[in-house]
């Protein structure tokens, strides 16, 4: 996803959540809606002071406001290519995987440790 593309889904969530329209948008840019309107519809790309403003405007940094979010998941998923074609690498691979469902082992206890706590 290109910066812009992210900065625009950002503003237009905030605009939303704040429930900010993009006249008033305008007014604290200095600039005239139509312009607001081309930009958040992603037909001109935002110039580095506006994207300032709005990082002010929004209370958040500029480097948070150029952050692409992603949502973290439990589930790791790895997919190896290839094959084993030596003992040591299959030596290898069998310590990663005892390695894995040992940790995997160790977070159920923690968690079920954790959920039949009775101090």
């Amino acid at each position: 996803m290109k910066t812009n593309d992210i900065v625009v889904k950002k503003v237009r969530n905030w605009l939303k959540s704040e429930r900010k329209s993009y006249l008033w948008l305008a007014n604290q840019l200095g600039i005239k809606k139509s312009l607001v309107e081309i930009m958040l519809d992603g037909e001109r790309v935002l110039k580095p002071v506006h994207i300032e403003h709005l990082a002010k405007i929004m209370d958040i940094s500029i480097k948070d406001l150029l952050k692409l979010d992603v949502e973290k998941k439990e589930n790791l998923t790895v997919n190896l290519f290839g094959e084993l074609t030596n003992r040591r690498s299959r030596r290898e691979l069998d310590s990663l995987l005892f390695t894995i469902k040992d940790y995997i082992n160790l977070k159920e206890q923690m968690t079920y440790l954790k959920n039949n706590n009775t101090d």
